[in-house]
């Protein structure tokens, strides 16, 4: 029974570390970053919680410029055919 409660907890403890490095803010997840590596910066866990810019950071972040596209999308393509913008998660 305890062995149970064991692995819930640790696999509560990697979900909340996940949802941590992909939703936290950037200045938290840099804190954080800061805090787990006493001030280097460097060693797997830190590597991982990754502080760069990502697609989730919005448009200001200049992650990976989705927020508009290049150019506006044709209503019909060469064969005539309607164009479908298709949001891809």
């Amino acid at each position: 029974m305890l062995l149970q409660y064991l692995i819930v907890a640790f696999v509560v403890l990697l979900a909340a570390l996940y949802a941590g490095a992909k939703y936290l803010p950037k200045a938290w997840r840099q804190r954080l970053v800061y805090t787990l590596s006493n001030g280097t910066g460097k060693g797997r866990l830190v590597e991982w919680l990754d502080t760069g810019s990502s697609c989730g950071g919005g448009c200001d972040s200049g992650g990976c410029n989705t927020c508009a596209p290049a150019a506006p999308l044709p209503e019909r393509d060469a064969q005539g055919r309607k164009v479908i913008k298709l949001h891809v998660r």
